[in-house]
């Protein structure tokens, strides 16, 4: 049991404006910040997207947009990706240089220094990166628990889900229904959002429509504890039509209890630049052509 005091203070921080930064953002992207009421929401978050889409890279620009710029303390487990090369990553997608540039030791005097320079901004931030593969759901839970009792977390990511482990249960659906379970329980206890990502089970051909939620069939039945669903697209990935090459779409299929009644989820348009790692909002002029009320048909958007 918790005194009621405890949530009342929480409740009147956030709402005060003028002293925190709650109404400030936490992702950088207007829209989702927007959406989430600048993420105070707690609860489980999946984040989905076919093989090259760019799922990691999302989830880290969100991370280092929460931490830098808004200093907020975020858990990052990683686990397909040393802390070296996150780290890396992080720093080109702020610092706006090519990894091209960097692995063929090619980075011009000036990006040398913009490179340094973004280093020691990076450095500052309170974002822990954990780069252990092997997690199992009641260690990584346990962890989290001690990450917040040192200090309070805005935000943890797990990238990603079907790589979180669990001794309880007899088939992989029953085995990951237990990990989003204990995922979620956490995030409930602990009052922070957890993102995790996802790999769609879809096979990438040309003439496919967008991904949708019957791609996550591998989930199963897991799909239906997740608080909130995004499936990020990137139709250049499937296509390879320039026009599309750094537009990017993230697809709401649920939002705590929300469901679109007509089957057409809300959609969030992006900006990404794969060589820098980078996703940034859309510019309003930008915006002009491309479809904003609803997603596209499987049948539209193949014959677009």
């Amino acid at each position: 049991m918790t005194p009621i005091a405890g949530f009342v203070d929480d409740m009147v921080a956030k709402a005060d404006c003028a002293k925190h930064q709650y109404c400030r953002g936490f992702t950088g992207f207007n829209d989702i910040d927007d959406m989430t009421d600048g993420m105070k929401k707690y609860g489980l978050i999946l984040l989905a997207a076919q093989p090259g889409a760019g799922k990691f890279m999302f989830a880290l620009n969100m991370a280092g947009n929460a931490a830098i710029d808004y200093h907020r303390r975020v858990a990052f487990f990683c686990m397909e990706m040393d802390s070296e090369l996150f780290v890396q990553s992080l720093v080109r997608s702020r610092a706006r240089i090519r990894h091209s540039a960097i692995r063929n030791h090619r980075m011009t005097f000036a990006e040398k220094d913009r490179f340094a320079a973004t280093a020691q901004i990076v450095k500052e931030a309170p974002l822990l990166v954990d780069e252990r593969r092997d997690w199992d759901v009641a260690e990584l839970t346990r962890t989290v628990r001690e990450m917040n009792s040192e200090q309070k977390l805005d935000l943890v990511v797990i990238d990603y889900l079907q790589l979180v482990t669990s001794d309880k249960g007899d088939t992989r659906e029953e085995k990951l229904e237990n990990v989003v379970r204990e995922l979620k329980a956490l995030s409930y206890e602990l009052r922070i959002p957890i993102i995790v990502t996802a790999m769609l089970s879809r096979h990438n051909e040309r003439d496919a429509g967008r991904p949708k939620l019957k791609d996550l069939r591998e989930l199963g039945t897991t799909v239906q504890l997740m608080d909130s669903i995004w499936i990020l697209d990137r139709r250049y990935i499937r296509k390879h039509w320039n026009e599309d090459e750094h537009l990017a779409e993230l697809y709401v299929e649920k939002d705590y209890g929300y469901v679109p009644q007509d089957g057409k989820p809300r959609v969030i348009f992006l900006k990404c630049f794969a060589e820098y790692s980078l996703y940034s909002d859309i510019d309003e002029d930008e915006s002009k052509g491309v479809y904003w009320d609803f997603a596209m048909t499987p049948e539209e958007d193949s014959d677009r």
